[in-house]
């Protein structure tokens, strides 16, 4: 078939229709035909409808175990609902031992739990009677052992050796003068400090916190510390 026999056969069949109606167009709703208004079918099933929680879920409780991935400092939470939340196990966890709960991460199959959750959210149904979280101390928490170090004083300036002092220096130059003659050991501290298996757990513990994978931090944590030997 040649385009000018099918542009025929179009045309002519576009003439049988009828023709389409002006914008301005107005039809008389008297003559529309009479039909009963459409109504939907009635649901087949009633609407869902929330359920509250039975008297029996309501006090239905879990035996909480918090253990640090470091240290012995165990905390025994019996009988907890099942709608306390991860932010007050932190906030028992502090309060025993002193800790800052904003350095504290509460960890189930070594993966962090939000602090809203509650323990209904974050543990298999049926519930268990008891759950295992470990806790994690982020850099800052202060723990007992660090609790009772002393501070070390800042140095002294006796009264000596501040008459040897220019007449018109400060009582801060003092202070700098004493921090001048440390620069020279900051070199030795920071050898010290790599050598030491706490900067190296603290490390690892920052990793882990970023990458949310144990295995990628203690990978990490192994890589960096065969560079810096």
């Amino acid at each position: 078939m040649s385009e000018t026999m099918f542009a025929q056969a179009l045309m002519s069949g576009l003439e049988k229709r009828p023709s389409r109606l002006s914008s301005d167009h107005v039809s008389d709703p008297r003559k529309y035909p009479a039909q009963a208004p459409y109504t939907l079918p009635k649901p087949v099933h009633p609407f869902p409808r929330r359920q509250r929680p039975s008297a029996g879920q309501q006090s239905q409780s879990v035996n909480v175990s918090l253990k640090p991935l470091k240290g012995s400092d165990n905390l025994d939470l019996p009988n907890q609902s099942i709608n306390t939340t991860v932010l007050d196990l932190k906030a028992q966890y502090a309060d025993k031992f002193s800790l800052d709960k904003t350095k504290i991460k509460v960890l189930l199959n070594k993966r962090p739990c939000a602090d809203l959750k509650t323990l209904k959210d974050i543990l298999a149904d049926p519930l268990p009677a008891k759950a295992d979280f470990s806790i994690m101390l982020l850099a800052g928490a202060s723990t007992p052992s660090q609790a009772s170090t002393p501070v070390p004083a800042s140095p002294v300036v006796k009264p000596e050796e501040s008459q040897k002092l220019p007449p018109d220096s400060a009582p801060l130059s003092e202070h700098a003068q004493a921090e001048a003659e440390a620069l020279p050991h900051a070199h030795d501290n920071a050898a010290q400090m790599l050598k030491s298996d706490e900067f190296w757990a603290d490390l690892k513990d920052f990793l882990v916190q970023r990458l949310r994978d144990e295995s990628q931090g203690e990978r990490l944590t192994r890589l960096f510390r065969q560079a810096s030997a």
